[in-house]
């Protein structure tokens, strides 16, 4: 007599393999789940993009909120959000709004800062992607909130447009301006 379970083993994996890939239908690949989210953010020291002498680290970010956007002049959404993230930057009185140029040449991305606008006060250089391996970074662009603690509070990866902005990062944007404030 032959045996019946190997032919039971074909369509219990084929529920299972359909359960999986149904979950991953509901799930925004932009979102990320935060596994860093209310960790301090990592201690780094980097030079300035535009001024190499000047280091930075994260005692810079300490005391205020801080926008940090991984971006790339290779990066072809990188060059397309430049122009929204210039808008957002305008709007964001007391806030840090800081540039991470990742794995890139410094003329190249001084060329596309130059070319496309620059809404950066401060862009750190990370030419081997040392911080952003630190970060969890998982390509560009990706746009972080820090709070004045230095405590991450939001990660976005992709493009950032308006609408994104503002149903995301502003509501916890006030919050932690408000509690930087007390």
């Amino acid at each position: 007599m032959k045996q019946r379970w190997p032919w039971l083993l074909v369509p219990l994996l084929a529920l299972i393999l359909g359960g999986v890939l149904y979950s991953g239908l509901h799930r925004d690949p932009h979102r990320l789940e935060l596994a860093e989210q209310y960790l301090p953010f990592p201690a780094f020291s980097l030079s300035d993009l535009q001024q190499p002498s000047q280091k930075i680290t994260r005692e810079h970010l300490q005391g205020r909120v801080t926008v940090i956007n991984v971006w790339a002049s290779w990066c072809a959404s990188c060059k397309q959000e430049l122009a929204a993230l210039g808008q957002i930057a305008s709007t964001l009185d007391g806030v840090q709004f800081y540039g991470l140029n990742y794995r890139d040449s410094r003329q190249a991305a001084l060329a596309t800062l130059q070319r496309y606008g620059n809404p950066y006060q401060k862009s750190l250089y990370d030419p081997q992607g040392t911080l952003a391996l630190a970060m969890g970074v998982y390509g560009t662009p990706e746009t972080w909130l820090i709070d004045a603690s230095g405590v991450i509070r939001q990660r976005y990866a992709g493009e950032m447009t308006a609408e994104i902005w503002q149903q995301q990062f502003m509501p916890l944007l006030v919050e932690a301006t408000k509690a930087s404030r007390r």
